[in-house]
């Protein structure tokens, strides 16, 4: 921005800088020749040229028009002109020294201390920096911009927390400024607080209507609220405005995978990747919509050529943990258990207590042994807690709802494991190291899965008071959604009245086991609080359970309980082919869990339609269950006692 003088300038070369701060540098540039032409010693013209010449990159011009105007009239703020231009330049101390004659010339110019600001940090002093933006702020304590660039500079410099609070201030002292609210809103979203950031964002898009910026930065963050139909209405906008926006068609990509339009978010992703094939980000994400749509060959090929690229270390782990899963999809597990561990990189931390990391080696003190991620991954590698324990003493730390559902399997009875209670340390159980669930089988050198078990005694945690008195029926439990915070669950998750054709089947009685949410129309038992335990003995009662992939699978898989997973299409990489087998009647299972069978969408899309085939394939597998059911109850009533 040209640096104005405080002092008295000629009308002409007021009118030229107003021109050059509208983006008219040529008229302006046109303007203050002419003025020259007629005036050669005008040195607030020549200053004005050089501020010109700085907004058009041409800094070494500017040092010598800058030069010229002090030669004239050595004003304050032309020293400071030409020390932005020198320090553009890389000429850093010379920039010091042309700003520090401004600040001993004018120091209650915040644009003097402002300049020195920027100057101090390209040296590295950001102490001293950060004190010079605190001085412009001094100067001019309701002036939004001095707040803006001091919470700019803080959040450069990793200090979040102070930059969100003194952009605030900027907020509160200029409400309506839409510069104002855009820089706060981009600060909040660069700290993780989207949903904070979206009203800053949607008044922004309100003021400019038809700034592709500003409509691609609301849509991002109504995509991170999980508002996917207006983010996807208000990004088709902004491309319309701007097709070449590589961030924008990425981020639309982004929210029609949510929605379930894969091949769309193909073309978005696809188009985003050409535009900046460079950036790994745009291109794991183009590779993720792939792998869904089962091309994994071209999904791979990003995959590897993002984890060997000179991006970010956080960009390469996201390579890396998506070819892991890429990988254990297709039961190429060696590799993929060890591209797995990628995730420790770009997820938070476990509960790790800060010790070492345990690679597997026999020892004699004890392992903490901890749950990283959802419920349904806690049950799931649970399984591989007993051939740890055979290497070493395990401290096993689950989730809270999972501790008395855990302490009543083999896992937690185990003479070698001990349940670690809950706010207690491993450490003072005398824990040394440290290994996530999610890790024992890289660890320990499992390659494939380890074989199901029979954990579980449900004759033990049958809860008498929730089964139905008419044993003539069959006993079916439902659960149709999963945490609805999960980025796609409206692909995974399903409304109650999907499963209505279920309602139409006689000799069924329905069990929820849905901890949220509104019941079906259809006549169905709620589930009872309390934790999984609960939910447990409820499912041990069960002739059945149909649901959604989440924690409720893998609850009645761990069971032994047969579970029909509903699931979605490009679904978990746990219930992809390589992870199922056929039976003598030619019935599919899952080698997780062979009491498991798939019910996958057969193509993607939106809303409930995907769901009509797997679910008419549930009904018919239903009516099936209930007829053999019945025969078996016949068989009983006439074999002789």
């Amino acid at each position: 921005m040209p640096q104005s003088s405080e002092t008295t300038t000629a009308p002409s070369v007021s009118v030229a800088l107003a021109l050059l701060a509208a983006g008219n540098a040529e008229r302006a540039a046109e303007m203050l020749r002419s003025l020259l032409r007629a005036n050669s010693q005008d040195a607030e013209a020549w200053h004005a040229m050089a501020c010109v010449a700085r907004a058009g990159g041409e800094n070494q011009s500017a040092v010598g028009l800058a030069g010229r105007a002090i030669q004239i009239s050595p004003e304050p703020h032309f020293h400071i002109t030409l020390g932005l231009a020198l320090l553009a330049l890389g000429h850093q101390e010379a920039a010091r020294a042309a700003v520090h004659v401004a600040v001993l010339g004018t120091p209650r110019d915040p644009r003097a201390h402002q300049a020195m600001a920027e100057v101090l940090e390209a040296q590295g002093r950001v102490d001293d920096a950060g004190q010079a933006l605190r001085n412009a702020l001094r100067l001019r304590p309701l002036e939004a911009v001095r707040h803006l660039e001091l919470a700019a500079f803080l959040a450069r410099h990793g200090q979040t927390g102070e930059a969100v609070s003194v952009s605030e201030k900027a907020v509160a002292l200029a409400p309506q400024d839409t510069f104002t609210q855009n820089q706060h809103a981009l600060l909040l979203e660069r700290t993780g607080r989207m949903a904070e950031a979206e009203p800053y964002f949607a008044a922004v898009a309100a003021a400019l209507p038809h700034d592709a910026a500003a409509l691609a930065n609301y849509g991002a963050a109504l995509f991170s609220a999980g508002a996917f139909e207006t983010a996807r209405s208000v990004l088709e906008e902004a491309i319309a405005l701007r097709s070449d926006s590589a961030e924008t068609r990425g981020n639309l990509g982004l929210v029609l995978m949510a929605l379930g339009a894969l091949p769309q978010a193909a073309e978005e992703l696809k188009a985003a990747h050409k535009l900046r094939p460079e950036d790994v980000r745009l291109a794991v994400n183009y590779g993720t919509v792939l792998a869904d749509l089962g091309r994994r060959d071209e999904a791979e090929a990003l995959f590897r050529n993002g984890m060997a690229s000179a991006a970010s270390e956080q960009d390469r782990a996201r390579a890396v943990f998506n070819l892991g899963t890429l990988l254990l999809a297709e039961g190429r597990f060696h590799e993929g258990w060890l591209r797995f561990e990628a995730r420790k990189l770009i997820l938070p931390a476990g509960r790790t207590e800060n010790l070492p990391s345990w690679d597997g080696q026999p020892q004699q003190a004890p392992v903490l042994i901890y749950a990283e991620q959802g419920l349904g991954d806690t049950l799931q590698f649970l399984r591989y807690v007993l051939p740890a324990a055979a290497r070493a003493p395990v401290i096993l730390a689950v989730p809270d709802g999972l501790q008395t559902l855990v302490a009543a399997t083999a896992y937690g009875q185990h003479p070698k494991v001990t349940m670690l209670p809950v706010r207690a340390k491993a450490q003072d159980l005398g824990a040394i190291a440290a290994c996530s669930l999610l890790s024992l089988p890289h660890v320990l050198g499992l390659d494939a899965p380890l074989p199901w078990q029979n954990v579980c005694d449900p004759e033990i945690w049958a809860d008498t008071d929730t089964q139905s008195d008419d044993e003539t029926l069959l006993k079916v439990g439902l659960c149709w959604s999963g945490n609805p915070n999960y980025r796609f669950d409206r692909r995974r998750s399903l409304t109650p009245d999907v499963l209505a054709p279920l309602a139409h089947i006689e000799g069924v009685s329905f069990q929820s086991l849905q901890k949220q949410g509104a019941l079906p129309d259809f006549p169905v038992t709620p589930l009872p609080e309390g934790d999984m335990l609960v939910t447990a003995r409820v499912i041990a009662g069960l002739d059945v359970v149909i649901t959604v992939d989440t924690v409720i699978a893998h609850l009645a898989g761990m069971m032994g309980k047969p579970v029909w997973l509903l699931n979605r299409f490009g679904g978990d990489w746990r219930w992809e082919e390589w992870s199922g087998r056929r039976d003598a009647e030619g019935e599919p299972h899952n080698l997780w869990y062979p009491s498991l069978r798939v019910f996958t969408q057969p193509e993607p899309g939106e809303g409930a339609e995907p769901w009509a085939e797997p679910v008419e394939a549930v009904k018919h597998a239903l009516r099936a269950l209930v007829r053999e059911s019945a025969g078996r109850r016949l068989l009983r009533q006439k074999t002789p006692l």
